[in-house]
């Protein structure tokens, strides 16, 4: 005989006695919610045992939980998303950051068994000739950009990859230039040098759609003209005759405003460096109020972590992207440093301690949603990993300028220029702060850097967005919001 239906009152408090792991303050949230309407997604009280009866097993408090725990408690896919609804509906204030690699372990799995795709061939936008199409004396001379050599009375080292590649687009440009000129000669002489100006002139920008800009055809004129004088296939007059196309590009591009002072301008009339600062700590705030384990939430905190260094410290992009925690940047007990050699110049660069809003915001980015009393486990377990991704592999160089591009529309570069013109604005008489700040010096004491930011007004905010974070701090750990 079926036995007779219960009560919503009955099935909510038979939930209670289901779950004797469960911390009662929790448990009392899940037969209050069951009182009212069925829990969906089915299945969350029992996924709450399990985690709280593991972490017990474990020795563990909630707020200690690690991956194998989440992966303990989810034997699927489905079973992890139910728990993490579960704890985030009835206790929030379990840092779920942990689960995070079992998470990426599951989709990798579902992706790779439901949802792969047949790679789709892309067609490649290059216009420059590769290499093996290049005129065989070109090809049999490209090696000379990769070792130190010596024509003549002239010595040339061995560019950096950088360089090089630059210099072997520019060849095929002028390699695809002599093949619709029909030019037959395989040495660069004025008739090649002339095909080429015209090849480039008639060239657009393919984003924007706008002419190349004469100080872009000095760039490549200049780079063929390495190559040339290295290879030995420069002609004299095809030397003049670069020289010369190169120089008239140089003055007419002195006469154009730069696009760098263009973006600057526009980001200071949009903008300015004050809403930088605002926007990390913005980004910040969003990623609080996020569960610890959404992809969006660490997004949001790399970028604040990205802003606020910029504006801290000025470091180029490249070496931004590289910092690793415990190596160049620390955090000590009055704070994070940050101390590195620079990849570009390979000097020596240590501004001392960063802001304190810049090291509250490190130290929501490592703890991603955990207790602050955890902040020592954590940088045990991120020793040595990359500072944006907090693993042993870092993100590609530009991947702070992608940021700033979506927010600002203007790379960090021009946050390095913007910088260091506030203070020679302000500060005049303060160069060699500006060359300490840029890298280029040893000699820098960082107060003189703070208290300009604190005498001009495009960092304004500053101090107030400090005071409400600082306040926010007190009590952190509680909870998953206010952990600046």
């Amino acid at each position: 005989m079926p036995r007779p239906p219960q009560s919503r009152a009955a099935r909510a408090a038979a939930l209670g006695v289901r779950m004797p792991s469960v911390p009662p303050v929790v448990a009392a949230r899940v037969v209050a919610t069951a009182r009212e309407a069925d829990l969906a997604p089915r299945g969350m009280p029992a996924a709450l045992e399990r985690f709280y009866a593991r972490l017990a097993q474990e020795g563990r408090a909630p707020e200690q939980a690690q991956a194998e725990d989440f992966a303990a408690c989810a034997p699927s896919r489905t079973a992890l998303r139910r728990l993490l609804a579960a704890l985030g509906r009835f206790a929030p204030e379990v840092p779920t950051a942990a689960a995070v690699p079992v998470k990426q372990d599951w989709d990798r799995w579902l992706n790779a068994r439901y949802n792969a795709k047949p790679r789709r061939p892309c067609a490649s936008r290059r216009e420059a000739l590769a290499p093996e199409d290049w005129p065989a004396p070109w090809q049999a001379a490209r090696p000379c950009l990769t070792r130190r050599c010596r024509v003549g009375e002239r010595r040339y080292r061995a560019l950096a990859p950088k360089t090089r590649a630059s210099v072997e687009q520019a060849v095929g440009l002028l390699a695809l230039a002599r093949a619709r000129a029909g030019i037959e000669a395989e040495g660069i002489d004025a008739e090649l040098a002339e095909a080429f100006l015209a090849f480039l002139l008639d060239r657009v920008n393919p984003r924007t759609g706008a002419p190349i800009r004469a100080a872009s055809v000095a760039d490549y004129v200049e780079r063929v003209t390495v190559f040339g004088q290295r290879a030995q296939l420069l002609t004299p007059a095809g030397e003049v005759a670069l020289a010369e196309i190169a120089r008239a590009c140089r003055d007419e591009a002195e006469e154009e405003t730069p696009l760098k002072e263009v973006a600057i301008r526009r980001f200071r009339e949009a903008h300015g460096l004050d809403a930088v600062l605002a926007r990390a700590v913005a980004a910040s705030e969003q990623a609080a109020a996020l569960p610890g384990h959404s992809a969006e939430a660490a997004r949001l905190r790399r970028k604040a972590v990205v802003f606020a260094l910029l504006v801290n410290n000025a470091d180029r992009q490249g070496d931004l992207s590289t910092f690793r925690i415990g190596r160049e940047v620390v955090r000590g007990h009055d704070g994070w440093s940050l101390a590195h050699r620079q990849t570009k110049t390979g000097r020596w660069k240590d501004n001392g301690p960063l802001w304190t809003l810049v090291s509250l915001l490190l130290d929501a980015h490592v703890l991603a949603g955990r207790p602050s009393w955890t902040i020592d486990v954590r940088l045990a377990e991120l020793d040595g990993c990359n500072l944006l991704s907090l693993a042993p592999e870092g993100f590609g160089t530009y991947y702070a300028a992608s940021l700033l591009r979506e927010e600002f529309g203007i790379g960090g570069h021009l946050i390095r220029t913007a910088l260091t013109d506030l203070l020679r604005r302000h500060r005049p008489d303060a160069a060699w702060a500006v060359q300490r700040l840029l890298g280029h010096s040893v000699r820098w004491m960082q107060e003189t850097y703070r208290s300009d930011f604190e005498e001009v007004a495009s960092v304004e905010h500053y101090a107030a967005a400090l005071e409400t974070l600082l306040a926010r701090t007190d009590g952190a750990g509680q909870g998953r919001r206010p952990r600046l």
